[in-house]
C-alpha cells in the first residue's frame, strides 16, 4: 500500500500532466514559428526568450511534480511545493502591480501626447486615418487633434453612427465621429488587460493549489514513515 491516498495522487498526477501536456504545445508552437514570422506578428526577441522560458520551466516542474508524486519521493515533493510557492507569490506580485499601474498608464495611452506623435510625420498621420475609417473614430484624442483642417477620414453619417458636428472654423466633413480612436483602442487594450490580469490570478491560484496538494501529500508520507519507525521500534521492543 502507497504512503500517499490513491485518489489525492491521482489528481495532483493528472494536474501535472496537463501543464505538461501545455508546456509541450508551448514548446511545439514555438519550433514551429520561424523568426521570420515572429517579425510579421511584431514579436520582439525579449518576448520570444520569455515564451520560451515559461514554456519550458512549465514543463519541467510539471514533470518533477508527476515523478515525485508517483515516486513518493519526499525530496521531489518538498522542491515542487516550494517553486510552487514562489510562482505563486511572482504571479500575485506581478498581478497587482499590472493593477496598480493600469489606471495611469491608460489615461497617458489615451493623452493628447499620443496624438502629437502621430501628427509628427506624414506616415503616422496616414495610419492615424486608416485607424478613423476602419474604428469610425475622429483623431486620437479628439477632432481636436487635427486643428482647423479635419480629414474626410472623420466623415461621419448620422443615421448609422453616433456623430457630432465638426468644430466651428474647421474645414472639413460637417459630421464626426464622436468618439476618439484613443478611446476605442483604449478599450481594447483594457479588455486584453483585463484577460491577462485572469490569466495571471488564474496561475497564482493553480500555484496556490499545487502547493496545498504537496503539503498535504509530504504530510502523508511523514505520518506513513512515523507510523512505520514506531511500529518497527514496537517489534525491535
Amino acid at each position: 500500500m502507497g504512503k500517499i491516498d490513491g485518489c489525492l495522487k491521482a489528481v495532483f498526477i493528472s494536474f501535472n500532466c496537463l501543464f505538461t501536456c501545455l508546456g509541450g504545445m508551448l514548446i511545439y508552437g514555438l519550433i514551429r514559428i520561424s523568426p521570420s514570422d515572429y517579425e510579421m506578428k511584431g514579436i520582439d526577441a525579449p518576448n520570444v526568450i520569455w515564451l520560451w522560458v515559461f514554456a519550458v520551466i512549465t514543463l519541467l516542474i510539471s514533470l518533477l511534480g508527476s515523478h515525485a508524486a508517483r515516486t513518493e519521493n519526499k525530496c521531489g515533493l518538498k522542491l515542487f511545493a516550494v517553486l510552487m510557492g514562489l510562482g505563486m507569490v511572482l504571479m500575485l506580485i506581478f498581478g497587482v502591480a499590472v493593477v496598480v499601474l493600469k489606471k495611469q498608464e491608460m489615461e497617458n495611452f489615451r493623452s493628447p501626447k499620443v496624438a502629437q506623435e502621430f501628427l509628427k510625420d506624414d506616415e503616422k498621420k496616414h495610419l492615424l486615418e486608416t485607424l478613423q475609417e476602419h474604428l469610425h473614430c475622429c483623431g486620437w484624442a479628439g477632432v481636436e487633434d487635427w486643428g482647423s483642417v479635419v480629414p474626410k477620414s472623420c466623415h461621419c453619417t448620422p443615421s448609422y453612427e453616433e456623430c457630432k458636428p465638426n468644430p466651428q472654423g474647421s474645414i472639413g466633413p460637417s459630421s464626426v465621429y464622436s468618439k476618439s480612436c484613443g478611446e476605442i483602442l483604449g478599450d481594447y487594450v483594457e479588455y486584453a488587460v483585463k484577460v491577462g490580469l485572469c490569466i495571471i490570478f488564474g496561475f497564482a491560484f493553480v500555484a496556490m493549489m499545487g502547493l496545498i496538494i504537496s503539503a498535504n501529500m509530504i504530510n502523508q508520507i511523514s505520518r506513513h514513515d512515523r507510523a512505520g519507525m514506531s511500529a518497527f521500534a514496537m517489534k525491535a521492543y
